[in-house]
């Protein structure tokens, strides 16, 4: 499973050597090895995600603001069924960058130090995780600029003046602009989704790990986004499959109105990190 990549070299003939070969310096090899993981993983990383969680059960603490900030912005947009339907996404969408704390709980623990609130971060990596999560703000508002441009055109804005987010899917199943409307923020959920993950799948774990390792200090977030862009790439049926499973447990959540998300979004905090140390060779 943990199979390495092979380096490619670039052979330059000399009078004097001429078997004399240097690596050739491309991305690809500049970045940490990316390994080859398998779906059997996936089940891997979930049972110590699970694990590490009820060992540093503090962790629940960031599921429960995580939860109580969705309810309250939900609450407060329950009329306005768009606008609370995208602050669902949000949290999806955010999700990663807002799994900071768990996963530096996690690094904590791998390296045996005692234990904290999560927040020590802050000291080391607070603007590249700021400037990543504005990226992701970015990308959210991006994406729900498109789904309410797009239900204003096809149904002049009728549905966005509609009773609650509950009668939603109801409302847009019972017109043809409505049903068109529904796919098109489908296909839209599904395309920035897939964004999102790609560029977020190891980037805060690698951001993390490269500040505690003396040797990688200066690693910056767009190599820390490299790490993610190659670790799908390698791997993108398996990932594919570990992001399906992330949106089920969300959903999951939604359907318990957001309860379940205190301990889901620490379990796969967990889980993230976890799957950082069995896609990237750092050592």
């Amino acid at each position: 499973m943990h199979e390495k990549d092979e380096i490619p070299v670039v052979q330059r003939a000399y009078p004097e050597d001429l078997g004399e070969t240097h690596p050739e310096h491309t991305p690809e090899t500049e970045s940490p090895t990316i390994r080859e993981v398998t779906p059997e993983d996936l089940g891997t990383w979930l049972g110590k995600g699970w694990r590490d969680l009820w060992q540093v059960p503090v962790a629940l603490v960031h599921g429960l603001v995580i939860a109580l900030v969705g309810l309250v912005l939900i609450g407060l947009s329950w009329n306005q069924p768009w606008m609370a339907f995208s602050f669902l996404a949000g949290i999806l969408l955010l999700g990663p960058v807002l799994a900071v704390g768990v996963n530096y709980l996690a690094l904590q623990r791998e390296r045996g130090e005692p234990g904290g609130a999560g927040l020590g971060w802050l000291g080391t990596l607070g603007g590249s995780v700021w400037g990543f999560a504005a990226l992701l703000a970015l990308l959210f508002v991006i994406w729900a600029s498109f789904v309410w441009m797009w239900i204003a055109v096809l149904n002049i804005g009728e549905l966005a003046v509609m009773g609650q987010l509950h009668h939603l899917v109801g409302a847009m199943l019972g017109s043809g602009a409505g049903i068109v409307s529904l796919v098109g923020v489908m296909v839209a959920a599904i395309v920035f989704g897939l964004v999102v993950f790609t560029l977020s799948l190891a980037t805060i774990p690698a951001l993390l790990d490269h500040r505690v390792r003396e040797e990688a200090t200066q690693k910056s977030l767009i190599e820390s986004i490299g790490v993610s862009l190659k670790a799908f790439n390698h791997n993108r049926g398996t990932l594919i499959l570990w992001g399906l499973i992330i949106t089920a447990l969300f959903m999951v959540s939604v359907a318990t109105a957001l309860l379940a998300l205190i301990v889901i979004f620490p379990w796969l905090g967990f889980a993230m990190w976890h799957g950082y140390r069995d896609l990237v060779a750092t050592t």
